[in-house]
């Protein structure tokens, strides 16, 4: 770590959120504040060790003079249990490569990696939504489906280490293959994709794009029958999923993050009669919209960047928005 005796002003805590297919970084000072922003397309394809040099440019355009004290990583999965992405599928020019050593040596910075479900639940356990609750499940719904349980501020590990890839859970009498092997998968039913794919196809649109679920969206809050039907559709699919994640974790909260966590008004009223349908709970937990909105994955990667091996904070995080 560099430490120069610089201000907290002038010391950054930089996260930055690599999905399949925006790639946002952020920039807190000592204080927790927000002093800089960037979103940018996420590359499919670079050679060589140019994945490195992407990142280290954009983290390099941010503010300066500044001392970068610390970067984090959140990353669309899987990830091995030495911070390597292993995900030709979405991350294809990033997977097999190591970030954390060159990027850390060029910016003397220490470098953290994780899955993105994981530092989306970090941010909002730590200045949004989970701050009430001593265990909390994210799901991200965006490209893919991300899924992080976290208790007390710690990330459940699967057995080896590795951060489980619950969003490839089979969902029952579903028809929706996936590129992981199953033929029903919670990515396939729950993203972002999954609803623009069905979005486009209720509008006649087979090569349409995000502004499709829009059209449809304000459809179904006008009281359009078909629109409605496609939401309450996308809802009881990720209630299905919440229901074999809750069975498991028991957490004590559920919040959607990602860019379809938006329409948590029209598919919210599937998704929780799903929940209220089955007895593993008393009452089902609250579910609740991410606070921090898409910035909320940079965010959660700045924090578990900052963090020193006693697992606390060199950050002041009550501001951190």
């Amino acid at each position: 770590m560099n430490d120069t005796g610089s201000s907290p002003r002038s010391e950054l805590a930089i996260g930055i959120d690599l999905g399949g297919t925006g790639t946002r970084l952020v920039a807190l000072d000592g204080y927790g504040d927000t002093v800089a922003q960037l979103v940018v397309p996420t590359p499919a394809d670079l050679p060589g060790d140019a994945a490195v040099a992407f990142l280290a440019e954009r983290v390099g355009s941010l503010p300066g003079p500044a001392v970068v004290r610390s970067i984090g990583i959140g990353a669309s999965g899987p990830i091995d249990a030495e911070g390597v992405i292993r995900n030709p599928d979405t991350l294809p020019a990033f997977t097999g490569i190591d970030l954390a050593g060159p990027l850390g040596a060029a910016f003397a910075a220490p470098v953290a990696v994780d899955n993105d479900a994981v530092t989306a639940a970090i941010g909002e356990a730590a200045v949004g939504a989970g701050r009430p609750f001593r265990s909390v499940l994210m799901l991200t719904l965006g490209t893919g489906v991300g899924v992080g349980a976290l208790v007390d501020g710690e990330p459940v590990r699967g057995a080896d280490g590795v951060h489980p890839e619950a969003g490839h859970l089979s969902l029952s009498g579903r028809d929706a293959p996936c590129y992981c092997g199953r033929t029903a998968c919670l990515e396939q039913v729950g993203s972002r994709s999954a609803l623009q794919r069905s979005a486009s196809a209720l509008l006649s649109r087979p090569s349409g794009g995000p502004q499709d679920i829009v059209a449809v969206y304000d459809r179904a809050l006008a009281g359009d029958e078909a629109a409605t039907a496609l939401f309450d559709d996308y809802g009881s699919g990720i209630g299905d999923g919440l229901l074999d994640l809750l069975t498991v974790h028991r957490s004590a909260c559920v919040i959607l993050g990602g860019s379809a966590a938006t329409y948590y008004p029209a598919f919210g009223a599937a998704l929780r009669a799903r929940l209220s349908a089955v007895t593993t709970y008393v009452a089902p937990p609250p579910v609740r919209v991410s606070e921090l909105g898409d910035l909320g994955g940079a965010l959660g990667a700045a924090i578990l960047g900052s963090r020193r091996p006693d697992r606390s904070s060199w950050l002041s995080l009550g501001r951190a928005r």
